[in-house]
């Protein structure tokens, strides 16, 4: 595992251990958390854009509820 080093001015920090404790987490876990779902949406969104630019026509809401949360509004 790779360890890292992030610096936050004090106020941001003391938010971040506030919500962390508030959330019954240690600090390292709700950072790594929520690094982890931004990554994630990321790689959702690339993901949307990629199968829309290689959409020939349009697409519907129930087939963007399909790929994107895997059900569809049936």
């Amino acid at each position: 595992m790779t360890v890292t080093t992030i610096r936050f001015p004090d106020n941001v920090y003391q938010k971040i251990k506030e919500m962390a404790e508030f959330d019954g987490e240690t600090i390292s876990t709700y950072m790594r958390k929520a690094v982890t779902e931004k990554v994630e949406d990321q790689q959702d969104y690339q993901e949307a854009i990629k199968m829309l630019n290689e959409s020939t026509g349009t697409v519907s809401a129930d087939e963007v509820r399909k790929i994107v949360f895997g059900r569809s509004n049936d």
